[in-house]
């Protein structure tokens, strides 16, 4: 399958920062994230592997391709269109749906420009802001699953039981993110 066309050049304005600047280096990280997942293809039946060794060489052009959609603000149709795989899952009778994890396999090229994408969001937000609230540990980096339960602890143990408040406490996921919900009483 060929590469896809090169988008023509967007015939903006703007007076904002420009938005192609850093795309080979958020470029460079997504495939690096990518190298280390052993992924199925998705519909055009290119696996993540085949984009880690043609990077070098496709990078520029690739470079170009994502720096025209985000000056668009687009995200390709074809990106979007994804393959529903059913997997079985051990110990269900094969009849039932509920036997069967519905997975949709994606475009690589599609999942390298999300990860672009959330990597600028995230350092934005970070920077410039309005930053994160203190207590989501989702979409955020250097936090985890490990951070938000022992931040529950420390809300639902020590100081606040010992001064006699209490905490209502809530970890919740969606997307695959984790994020902590807390309210202290006093």
């Amino acid at each position: 399958m060929a590469p896809p066309p090169a988008v023509p050049e967007a015939d903006h304005q703007d007076d904002d920062d420009d938005i192609s600047e850093g795309t080979g280096v958020d470029l460079r990280v997504a495939v690096r994230r990518l190298k280390a997942r052993n992924t199925a293809p998705g519909p055009d039946g290119l696996p993540g592997k085949a984009w880690v060794l043609a990077s070098e060489a496709l990078g520029p052009r690739l470079e170009g391709l994502l720096s025209a959609c985000l000056e668009r603000g687009q995200f390709p149709l074809r990106w979007k269109t994804g393959k529903l795989v059913l997997i079985r899952k051990p110990g269900r009778p094969a009849d039932s749906p509920s036997a069967y994890r519905p997975v949709v396999l994606l475009d690589e090229v599609g999942k390298l420009f999300e990860r672009v994408i959330a990597n600028r969001l995230a350092e934005h937000l970070a920077g410039t802001g309005p930053d994160l609230a203190e207590h989501q540990f989702g979409f955020r980096k250097r936090r985890s699953t490990v951070d938000a339960i022992m931040r529950v602890r420390a809300l639902t143990t020590g100081d606040a039981v010992a001064r006699g408040g209490g905490c209502l406490g809530g970890v919740s996921r969606h997307r695959q993110r984790l994020q902590l919900h807390a309210l202290e009483l006093h």
